[in-house]
């Protein structure tokens, strides 16, 4: 994935506005870097939005009391009392998670970050984050680290902390520097590393009368930097992009295997139920077809075992002089229980054939009708109904037959 870094300085206007690009590979490799519109620039699967110092602040507050949630909305007014702008004015994001009663801000104006990130939106540049340049140089293990070209810069202080500087010499320090340190008499760095930036003499200053060890480290170049994962990104809240799949899927992920996982168990379980179901049909009808050979003879024609039976027997109960189930007074005796349920007169036909019923019945309303269709069917009937208006009322014909010889 190719990332395009763009610097956004305080001479930055609006698009028609030149500034400084990088196209870099998922390494930090730069493959590309010039300076020009956003329209002119590459286009990549991601950008990233470079704050000049001067363009944002860190301040440190004091939590207020409720949840952390509650008080989120408030942050421009936890920065009121450390800006000069109105608070609305203000777009403040979390810069690091509170800790022992305080939290650290990140401040940027709002108008001008909405231009930065309608800008890039019009130019068709994904742009996902806008990071503060002065928490990207990685921090000295025991002092600050300084930013310098010579003349001005900035200095990072801690996790969460740093600020632009104003201007010196190579003899005479920047008086912001000289306050920081004066502030942090309890918390002084043991030295400070200064990184130049490109083009800027690679000598260490020699100010006057400064109480810290300058330490020589490695030029200071935005466009190769590691980028950390707690550096805070400013595109939050209402100027937050709109989410993409890659980055809520992580969340998401979990209950997804769990959910795949149970329909995984749901369907081999259902597979198991029906192949337990098949493999007992399998085991009756191969019963079912012995019986009937044993009965008949194995010469005996058998196309459907178990409707061959019934009629077989039905034949030999028949040639003893008894009944059948199947027959014409048992299927009357039978259905009697429901269409005695009926009005007198409803009955208007009863024919019979083959072990098969049909009654034609009316009815004043379709209720009647469902309510004889199941009682057909409770006293064990396999029931077939053909409804249709006729003048006030309705006329159905139901044809009946033993559900177990169905």
């Amino acid at each position: 994935m190719s990332v395009l870094r763009i610097y956004f300085s305080s001479q930055w206007r609006d698009s028609a506005s030149a500034c400084p690009w990088a196209l870099c590979e998922d390494s930090g490799a730069v493959v590309q870097s010039g300076t020009g519109t956003l329209a002119s620039m590459p286009r990549a699967s991601e950008c990233v939005a470079i704050l000049a110092p001067d363009r944002t602040l860190l301040i440190e507050v004091k939590t207020p009391p409720g949840s952390r949630r509650q008080w989120k909305a408030a942050l421009p007014f936890l920065a009121e009392n450390l800006t000069l702008p109105d608070p609305e004015e203000n777009h403040v994001v979390l810069a690091a998670a509170p800790a022992d009663g305080q939290a650290v801000l990140a401040v940027a104006d709002k108008a001008w970050l909405r231009r930065v990130a309608d800008a890039c939106r019009t130019a068709g540049l994904p742009l996902r984050r806008a990071l503060p340049e002065v928490l990207m140089p990685e921090r000295a293990k025991s002092g600050w680290t300084l930013v310098w070209d010579g003349a001005t810069g900035f200095v990072r202080t801690g996790a969460s902390s740093g600020m632009a500087l104003d201007t010196g010499d190579a003899a005479h320090a920047p008086v912001a520097l000289r306050l920081m340190l004066n502030q942090a008499a309890t918390r002084r760095p043991e030295q400070i590393r200064v990184r130049m930036l490109p083009g800027a003499e690679t000598a260490l200053p020699h100010w006057e009368d400064f109480a810290v060890t300058l330490e020589a480290g490695e030029p200071w170049d935005w466009r190769r930097a590691p980028i950390a994962a707690d550096v805070p990104n400013l595109l939050a809240g209402e100027l937050a992009p709109p989410s993409r799949p890659e980055e809520w899927w992580p969340r998401l992920r979990p209950a997804a295997y769990i959910l795949l996982a149970l329909l995984l168990v749901e369907m081999l379980g259902s597979n198991l139920q029906w192949g337990l179901l098949a493999h007992e049909e399998s085991l009756l009808k191969g019963a079912m077809e012995r019986a009937f050979r044993k009965a008949f003879g194995n010469e005996a024609a058998m196309v459907n075992a178990p409707l061959q039976m019934r009629r077989s027997m039905a034949d030999i109960r028949h040639g003893a002089g008894l009944e059948d189930d199947n027959d014409f007074f048992p299927l009357m005796d039978l259905s009697a229980r429901a269409l005695s349920r009926l009005p007198a007169g409803s009955v208007r036909e009863v024919h019979y054939e083959g072990g098969q019923l049909e009654v034609e019945v009316n009815a004043a309303s379709t209720a009647e009708l469902d309510a004889l269709q199941a009682g057909l069917r409770n006293s064990g009937f396999a029931v077939r109904a053909d409804t249709h208006a006729a003048g006030n009322g309705y006329s159905a014909r139901f044809i009946l037959q033993l559900a177990a010889s169905s």
